[in-house]
């Protein structure tokens, strides 16, 4: 998992958020459509924002994170293992998912960085 960090212009980033959609897109292939809602907090930590996000059940190979200007986006799937069981109660979703949210300033792009442990992600995004 790798933050992407460029920021070349609208044509560019159209391009970037098209590719992440394809990627969103053959992530959730085969899997029945339904929205993960992402749950998350954004903190200011001083010199850095640091965003904390509910991935539970996601694999790292399965999670993309974009920042274009102010914008970040962390998109992926969370697969379910189901089959042909009889569920009593379920409440878990699976699913491609997609939230972008609005940064309250600039970043460090080069200095930041993504970790995914226990089910969280956490950005730590250095303020420029």
């Amino acid at each position: 998992m790798e933050l992407d960090k460029r920021d070349h212009g609208t044509q560019r980033d159209l391009q970037d958020l098209l590719i992440l959609r394809d990627r969103v897109s053959e992530l959730a292939e085969g899997v029945a459509p339904r929205s993960l809602e992402l749950k998350l907090d954004l903190i200011d930590v001083g010199e850095a924002y640091r965003l904390i996000v509910d991935l539970p059940g996601v694999a790292q190979d399965d999670l993309e994170i974009a920042l274009r200007g102010r914008q970040l986006t962390v998109a992926g799937l969370r697969e379910m293992n189901g089959g042909e069981q009889s569920f009593v109660l379920r409440e878990r979703v699976g699913g491609h998912f997609q939230r972008t949210v609005e940064l309250p300033g600039d970043v460090d792009y080069d200095s930041s960085s993504a970790h995914l442990r226990e089910g969280l992600l956490i950005l730590n995004l250095p303020k420029l």
